[in-house]
């Protein structure tokens, strides 16, 4: 009588490993799309801070500059650049003020302010 060996074959392993080495490729690709859209939120937050402050830099000033002013500024290890501008508003005693901030390749942020002459 013959006795049956208990286990997997040859062929059962490398498909088992074909199919494991398929699913953490696809997983592996997750991970670097995770990695980017983290550092796209970080830029956007870091441009989004530095807006915030520019504004509360001008919010501070008695008189609104009515030219445009720009700069740069690096924060966390990244060079930032800025400008500012003012637009008219339908009410002749207030102006609309703008800063639009650029991070990178990332999208522009731009935030505003309304505040009476």
């Amino acid at each position: 009588m013959m006795r049956h060996e208990r286990g997997f074959t040859l062929i059962e392993v490398l498909v088992a490993l074909g199919i494991a080495s398929f699913a953490l490729v696809a997983l592996m690709g997750r991970l670097g799309a995770s990695a980017d859209i983290q550092r796209s939120l970080s830029l956007h937050a870091l441009a989004m801070d530095t807006a915030r402050n520019v504004l509360a830099e001008e919010r501070l000033l008695e008189i609104l500059p009515a030219d445009e002013k720009q700069g740069d500024i690096q924060s966390a290890g990244v060079y930032l650049h800025w400008r500012t501008w003012s637009e008219k508003t339908l009410l002749d005693t207030f102006v609309r003020r703008n800063v639009a901030v650029e991070a990178g390749n990332e999208p522009e942020v731009i935030l505003f302010m309304y505040r009476s002459k």
